[in-house]
């Protein structure tokens, strides 16, 4: 998901140049730096604003980048905050709430997200051109198996620390390309003879995870 990734990359090119400046003796970095579990807390509050509804992976998210900034800026003491974390997550998972979730999507408008858990998105679009899925910390699978595209489509995928999984029909052709970050991308498909199948591009970012390209589900 785009908002997602923009982000993500304004984290990362915000605290390297941070750290550029810091090392080149031009400003003092250290105190910004240290309200940086703030990254933390935006990825999961903008999440939810992608998905337009308040869910657990995204709270959860948050809920740690809160307590790693006040573990931080010394707001706590006595060492409570983690085993309290600990506690919540665990019994989450204990009683099912990070469940794995099925929907079904006739329109190109899904967009799925996923933190701390799995999904499987169905996309039966009958004009299909564009759809995002993006796992972080976790797995999702965009399902593409009942969809059409006219000649072209483009899907964005991004796998940080975590797993995508694109499930194509045989009769199209693809094209993956991305960026790799200690990740990966494999096309896995039977490519079609035809030059005049459909193409759906697979734009793939891997960090720290991999995106795969299927017929068929593992």
């Amino acid at each position: 998901m785009k908002p997602v990734r923009l982000w993500i990359g304004i984290v990362l090119v915000a605290l390297g140049l941070f750290g550029v400046l810091d090392a080149l003796d031009v400003l003092a970095a250290g105190d910004v730096l240290g309200w940086w579990p703030l990254a933390v807390v935006g990825l999961g509050v903008v999440t939810m604003l992608a998905q337009r509804h308040v869910s657990l992976g995204p709270v959860v998210v948050a809920a740690i980048g809160l307590v790693l900034l006040a573990d931080t800026r010394d707001w706590a003491s006595g060492g409570l905050w983690w085993p309290v974390v600990l506690v919540l997550v665990g019994g989450a998972i204990l009683t099912g709430l990070l469940r794995h979730r099925s929907t079904d999507h006739r329109d190109e408008s899904t967009t799925p997200v996923v933190l701390f858990g799995g999904t499987k998105v169905r996309n039966r679009s009958e004009h299909l051109t564009h759809a995002d899925v993006s796992a972080v910390f976790g797995g999702a699978t965009l399902d593409l198996r009942g969809a059409h595209i006219d000649r072209e489509a483009d899907v964005d995928a991004l796998a940080l620390f975590g797993g995508v999984q694109v499930l194509v029909p045989e009769g199209w052709r693809v094209a993956l390309s991305g960026l790799p970050v200690f990740g990966g991308y494999d096309d896995n498909t039977v490519q079609h003879p035809d030059p005049d199948a459909p193409l759906l591009r697979v734009n793939a970012t891997a960090v720290f995870g991999g995106v795969e390209v299927r017929n068929e589900p593992k």
